[in-house]
């Protein structure tokens, strides 16, 4: 877990740089301002910032802290994926929770577009990785989250998979993800998201989700450690 967690506490720098910094320009403070020197004339000059663009930049902390939601969970099972392929697990010593996901996985296109010849070519190919024993590829590629990730569908997904749930509260990712949403979408301009929140907000909403996901982190890697996706031998 160690490249997890270093992208983790890089992403989360950021965020806090970030925090920092809109708590500074969006706090108690009205009318900002900031002094700077210009490149032109090496003159000393100073700027507002507007209360729409203080709106903006709170807004944007949701894109941030989403972001930052997405990248741990995508990495986090990623690193399941690879351990699974580092231990040279087959079908036959899978936990049940991997063998439902790889099949899943390995029927997908049957989904997409069902023809005959594509469904005896998949069993075919099903059923020779199992009787061979080859070792179990799970495709990252496949970890598609579409925007929808918040504290109830990580639980869902820890039911899924077979590492231990968080008991942390973390509501607010409800808020995170909606909020994201409907900038990634379009549905509102930034400074409307912004208007309803303060940087003490954001920056609760950025605490609540950093101890959320530490503590998922600590539970998929005793997961990866006690080797829980695959069955127990007795």
């Amino acid at each position: 877990m160690h490249d997890v967690k270093s992208d983790f506490n890089k992403r989360k720098s950021e965020i806090e740089e970030y925090m920092s910094f809109i708590n500074l320009v969006t706090g108690d403070m009205k009318n900002s301002k900031f002094k700077y020197s210009s490149i032109s004339d090496n003159s000393e000059k100073e700027s507002s910032v507007s209360d729409q663009l203080q709106k903006v930049l709170i807004a944007n902390g949701f894109l941030l802290l989403y972001n930052l939601i997405e990248a741990t969970m995508r990495n986090s099972l990623s690193e399941i994926f690879d351990q699974i392929v580092n231990d040279g697990v087959y079908y036959g010593n899978l936990s049940e929770n991997f063998k439902k996901i790889w099949l899943s996985q390995s029927t997908s296109n049957l989904r997409k577009r069902f023809k005959s010849e594509t469904l005896t070519a998949t069993v075919k190919e099903i059923a020779e990785s199992v009787l061979d024993n080859d070792v179990i590829a799970l495709d990252k590629d496949k970890l598609d989250f579409s925007g929808n990730l918040d504290a109830r569908k990580i639980r869902d997904l820890a039911t899924k998979y077979g590492f231990n749930q968080s008991a942390m509260n973390a509501e607010n990712l409800l808020t995170i993800k909606n909020k994201r949403n409907y900038l990634a979408h379009g549905d509102y301009s930034f400074s409307d998201i912004g208007k309803d929140f303060s940087s003490g907000d954001i920056i609760n909403f950025k605490d609540e989700t950093i101890a959320f996901l530490e503590d998922v982190i600590i539970q998929i890697e005793a997961f990866i450690n006690d080797k829980k996706y695959m069955i127990e031998v007795s």
